[in-house]
């Protein structure tokens, strides 16, 4: 996946303000139920490519029909929460609907 990791920091930005509010960076806030830090530009590439590792490997494993276990799920959802990204529930994964890691980390254009 070749990312967009400009415009991917720009939507952060967007919906981090829009879930906690204009905060300074560096300051910790609660989304949902993992405290996060409001990222940097430098900090936010590790914390996006992880999230799109993690969204691929549940996806891989939803999509052959493995079992996730409950240490990946949580991890996904942490991840999510970390660039600000509604992680959906453990019901809709298991139909399938895990939603377009392209929300949170846009392609480049060609």
């Amino acid at each position: 996946m070749n990312i967009d990791y400009d415009a991917a920091f720009d939507k952060y930005n967007t919906r981090y303000e829009e879930h906690l509010g204009a905060k300074p960076i560096g300051a910790y806030a609660k989304f949902n139920k993992h405290m996060i830090k409001r990222l940097d530009r430098e900090e936010f590439d590790g914390h996006l490519d992880k999230y799109v590792q993690l969204h691929g490997a549940c996806k891989r494993m939803l999509d052959g029909g493995s079992t996730i276990s409950d240490a990946l799920v949580h991890d996904f959802e942490e991840a999510a929460a970390w660039v600000a990204v509604q992680a959906p529930d453990l019901y809709s994964m298991f139909r399938g609907e895990i939603g377009d890691p392209k929300e949170a980390a846009p392609e480049m254009a060609p």
